[in-house]
């Protein structure tokens, strides 16, 4: 739900009516995972996000009209052996199966400000859904609901769940099924240097749902103004300083973007030190050997230099400042979908 939040905002605030759709299972190959979401406006003529590539979200829209007439949840199934309405079937010849309900905050007034209040400000929580009742669980196990009537066994298996750090699942529970919707951080890259290929590496990472964060104690770069589509933050201080008001999470990236050995080698000391998923630096082979030898005399062993990718970003020959940075995304990406595996 993250990813369309900026868009769904504005229906929460309103208090629009609308349902959402969720991927609960897929299989090989499938246009979207599980945990995907498609929010379908009260009358069907609009929605935000997907739930497949566009194969079967007119089925997934008319369901959703109906859930919202009669409250109840529907699951739809997509495959190439299903009959009507399943006889719509994926491009890609994989299999999902679709879970449609009205949305949580709708049937419950409160909770619906305490969710948005979460996914304003990032919160890492999980959204119980059974059998028409919701309940919002924090990542420390507070339980938000107003006379949600679940079961007490099923809200503490939830929060074991988010305890465990388990990512979005459908459960069997009685008759029917749980859904426990984990409203995970968003994924954050730290660019360090705004340098012209920096404003377009923001501008591709904000549209791939992550969170950005541009260090660089240059005045004359660490400006918004340069910024078609500026970072979330943007910080002009040095790496050793800017970097102690973050806490540094397994899921954040860095790029090290400055040439400039006292700039870039302060950030890269600093995220080989945290279990970042994804390290990079600008530079030739010949500026990384020399970087490598600088860090090593820093105490960094071999095996942690080798977490450093360098020269950054996937090979497509790019030349471009834009080029660059498109093969830069391209490989935090790879990265982050090869570490889901």
């Amino acid at each position: 739900m993250q990813e369309i939040w900026p868009q769904l905002r504005d229906w929460v605030k309103k208090g629009t009516q609308f349902a959402t759709a969720t991927v609960v299972q897929a299989s090989r190959p499938s246009p979207r995972g599980i945990g995907s979401v498609l929010a379908v406006r009260w009358d069907g003529e609009a929605f935000i996000g997907s739930v497949s590539a566009g194969c079967v979200e007119s089925e997934v829209i008319e369901a959703a009209k109906a859930c919202m007439k009669d409250g109840k949840t529907r699951w739809l199934r997509f495959g190439p052996e299903n009959g009507f309405p399943w006889e719509v079937a994926l491009s890609c010849g994989g299999r999902i199966v679709v879970r449609v309900e009205p949305f949580a905050g709708q049937t419950d007034a409160k909770l619906g400000v305490i969710l948005a209040s979460g996914l304003d400000c990032r919160e890492r929580a999980l959204l119980l859904s059974y059998d028409g009742a919701h309940c919002l669980i924090s990542k420390d196990g507070i339980v938000h609901q107003e006379k949600s009537g679940l079961p007490l066994a099923l809200i503490t298996a939830a929060q074991a769940h988010i305890r465990s750090g388990g990512s979005t699942e459908e459960i069997d529970w009685g008759n029917s099924k749980a859904l426990f919707r984990v409203l995970d951080c968003p994924h954050r890259l730290f660019v360090v240097g705004a340098a012209h290929i920096a404003i377009h590496l923001v501008s591709f990472a904000r549209v791939l749902g992550y969170e950005t964060v541009v260090i660089d104690p240059r005045d004359a770069y660490a400006r918004r103004e340069r910024f078609p589509n500026p970072p979330d933050s943007l910080v002009c201080q040095w790496p050793e300083e800017a970097l102690k008001g973050f806490q540094i999470a397994p899921s954040d990236a860095v790029a090290a973007m400055t040439h400039d050995p006292k700039i870039d080698d302060q950030a890269l000391s600093i995220f080989l030190s945290s279990e970042a998923e994804y390290i990079g630096a600008l530079g030739s082979r010949k500026s990384h050997a020399a970087r490598l030898k600088r860090l090593g005399e820093l105490g960094f062993e071999e095996e942690a230099l080798g977490r450093i990718r360098a020269p950054i970003g996937l090979d497509i020959n790019s030349e471009t400042p834009s080029e660059i940075a498109l093969s830069v995304m391209s490989e935090i990406v790879q990265c982050r979908n090869v570490s889901r595996k």
